[in-house]
C-alpha cells in the first residue's frame, strides 16, 4: 500500500499476515504504518489481516484511533466483515472504515460495500453493492457522507 501525504515522502505498508494462499506470491510485511494527522492515528490494513483480532489489537496498542481496512471480498466474506468490523470499533472504541472493491477480482465478484462504523460500533455510512463511490468520514462528528460515482464502470 502507497500513502500519499501533503509535503511529505510517500510512506508504504506492507501486509504483516498473510493468507495461506499468498504465501506463494507474497512474503510477510513488518512493522504497522501509523498515518498521523494532528490528533488522528490511522492503522491501515490489508484484507485477511484486517479480519485477524491480534493485528487491530496491536493497532491499537500502537495508539490508532481509527481502523481502516482495505479489502477483496465476495458476498459471502463482507457479511462476516460486517460483524468482525462492528464488533472491533466498539472493543477498541475506534471508528473502522472499510473500503471494498466492486466488481470481478481474481475467481470470484467483489461486492462493494465500502462502510464505516463510529467508535460505539453503529454503522453509520454504506456504499451498495454495485456502484462506485467515496464515502467520507468526519472523525469528530462520527457522520459519514456518501458519493456516488457515476461512470461506465458502474456494474448493473
Amino acid at each position: 500500500m502507497i500513502i500519499f501525504e501533503p509535503k511529505k515522502p510517500r510512506l508504504t505498508y506492507s501486509k504483516q499476515q498473510l493468507h495461506s494462499d499468498e504465501f506463494t506470491y507474497f512474503e510477510n510485511g513488518v512493522g504497522q504504518v501509523i498515518i498521523t494527522m494532528d490528533d488522528t492515528h490511522i492503522a491501515p490494513a490489508i484484507c485477511y489481516e484486517s479480519l485477524q483480532p491480534i493485528h487491530c489489537e496491536n493497532a491499537f496498542k500502537l495508539g490508532a484511533n481509527i481502523y481502516l481496512a482495505s479489502v477483496a471480498k465476495p458476498a459471502n466474506g463482507v457479511e462476516k466483515a460486517f460483524i468482525h468490523y462492528s464488533r472491533i470499533a466498539k472493543q477498541y472504541e475506534m471508528p473502522v472504515l472499510k473500503s471494498n472493491c466492486v466488481g470481478d477480482g481474481d475467481d470470484f465478484l467483489s461486492v462493494g460495500k465500502s462502510a464505516v462504523w463510529t467508535k460505539k460500533g453503529e454503522l453509520v455510512g454504506q456504499l451498495d453493492d454495485k456502484t462506485e463511490g467515496i464515502l467520507i468520514f468526519d472523525s469528530v462528528t462520527e457522520e459519514a457522507t456518501e458519493r456516488i460515482i457515476k461512470n461506465k464502470h458502474t456494474i448493473g
